[in-house]
């Protein structure tokens, strides 16, 4: 079944979203400056940002920022030791009689 057969569907966007959400607050007649200026929304939001920043931390930043340390110092290494012994093969290299001579 290729795209052309699909039945069309509805995609509601983030943003139609949260304009759906406000115009049914706002049917419902519910004050929503207060209801977001409120200590528990407040509270909420605070422990909700703050369990966001724990998961990045824990799970996505600090793992990642440590493989990709890892692998930093893996190539870097590795491109070093390339470095040197194409130094040591060329450059430090003894020329024997039959090379002086020609």
């Amino acid at each position: 079944m290729n795209d052309d057969e699909r039945k069309p569907r509805l995609h509601i966007h983030t943003g139609g979203l949260i304009i759906l959400i406000i115009i049914i607050l706002i049917l419902f007649k519910v004050d929503i400056k207060s209801k977001i200026q409120s200590p528990q929304f407040q509270e909420n939001y605070t422990y909700i940002t703050e369990e966001i920043k724990f998961f990045w931390n824990k799970y996505i930043s600090i793992p990642l920022k440590s493989k990709a340390g890892d692998l930093f110092i893996k190539v870097t290494n590795t491109q070093l030791e390339k470095i040197q012994n194409n130094f040591s093969e060329n450059v430090l290299k003894t020329p024997n009689l039959d090379e002086i001579t020609n």
